[in-house]
């Protein structure tokens, strides 16, 4: 949270649709993405999840509620228990921000992990019969339970990885043991003191989002020219489960109001440092800038009590904006706090 809401405040406003127009007919916005001759509908098109996953599904826990969640199958390992990232997305975002991420580890360690990454309720591909529930508990127990149906019995090993609101999610489940066989808890760029700081401030930042798009194509050249995301291909892949056509405005709108979440802000962050030390498997923060931690982690940092990386020229979806760095430090952590063989070729680059 913290990152995306400095660089937002610092420019006062996020720019509006207007502002981007002169884009569209702008061939230099990507000069490494795509040739110059690349027309706006192709440089912003929406881009599909297969290259990145092996499997699309939709879970279902309840009765009425049915979560989507994205795979990758561990092919090979020579693990007794099969290693499993699981990666819970932010407010307002959704498993595909986890896309460049979850193929990256997958292709480095040969397809010797399993990946799974799902869109948490009242966001992207999931409906629940109480989509405006974003209570910590309802979060916590939707994860868990679909682990459960995905992941049956004794046979796997979790790292948890969760990123702003799914950071708080992950840490939640770690820290009361709700899980069998949690090795890890990753934390992507949230810390409670600087978050619960942010609060008083994200009303500014909601209201200066647009309320709706022409395009899904639009909606990730704002995304993109916003710096919201700063990596074009996360953003193609990502934003498009974010949006829905409103029949009635006969535009595309934000799939979750966010508004809808402000009841949940302080639950979410309140106790999050100590939560997260209290955990009893190994502990990684990954952030945007050393400006992130609170008095609570620095000490606790200072102490050993948990490995922080971070990531430096990325914005608060550092998943998306630093695909390469983050897949490769959650390898590294894995390697480093469980009994996994990685490839000859593997350890030799890490």
């Amino acid at each position: 949270m913290s990152s995306l809401q400095k660089d937002m405040f610092k420019k006062g406003r996020l720019p509006s649709l207007g502002s981007l127009a002169e884009d569209e007919n702008d061939d230099s916005a990507s000069p490494s993405a795509l040739p110059p001759s690349t027309t706006f509908k192709d440089r912003y098109a929406p881009i599909d999840w297969r290259p990145y996953f092996d499997h699309s599904q939709d879970v279902t826990c309840e009765p009425g509620d049915s979560f989507r969640v994205y795979t990758l199958d561990a092919k090979q390992t020579q693990e007794q228990k099969v290693p499993v990232y699981v990666m819970h997305h932010g407010a307002g975002a959704g498993a595909l921000s986890f896309g460049l991420v979850a193929r990256r580890i997958h292709n480095e360690l040969q397809g010797s992990c399993a990946v799974m990454a799902l869109d948490c309720r009242g966001h992207g591909h999931t409906t629940t019969t109480d989509d405006t529930n974003y209570s910590l508990a309802q979060l916590s127990d939707d994860l868990v339970n679909v682990l459960a149906k995905l992941y049956p019995g004794d046979n796997y090993q979790f790292i948890l990885v969760g990123h702003s609101m799914g950071g708080s999610v992950v840490v939640d489940i770690g820290h009361k043991k709700r899980l069998p066989n949690v090795m890890g808890v990753v934390v992507l760029d949230v810390v409670e003191g600087s978050a619960l700081e942010a609060i008083q401030s994200m009303n500014k930042v909601l209201s200066s989002r647009p309320t709706s798009f022409q395009s899904v194509d639009q909606a990730i050249q704002w995304s993109y020219k916003s710096k919201t995301i700063r990596t074009l291909e996360a953003a193609k892949l990502s934003v498009p489960p974010l949006v829905r056509f409103d029949n009635n405005l006969e535009k595309f709108v934000w799939r979750t109001d966010l508004e809808l979440t402000k009841p949940y802000w302080k639950e979410w962050f309140t106790d999050l440092s100590e939560k997260f030390l209290g955990c009893p498997a190994s502990k990684l923060l990954i952030l945007a800038g050393t400006d992130r931690l609170d008095k609570t982690l620095t000490i606790a940092q200072m102490q050993g009590k948990f490995q922080l990386t971070v990531v430096m020229n990325s914005g608060h979806f550092i998943q998306e904006d630093a695909p390469d760095t983050t897949a490769a430090t959650l390898i590294d952590f894995w390697s480093r706090y469980s009994k996994l063989v990685l490839p000859k070729s593997l350890v030799r680059s890490l």
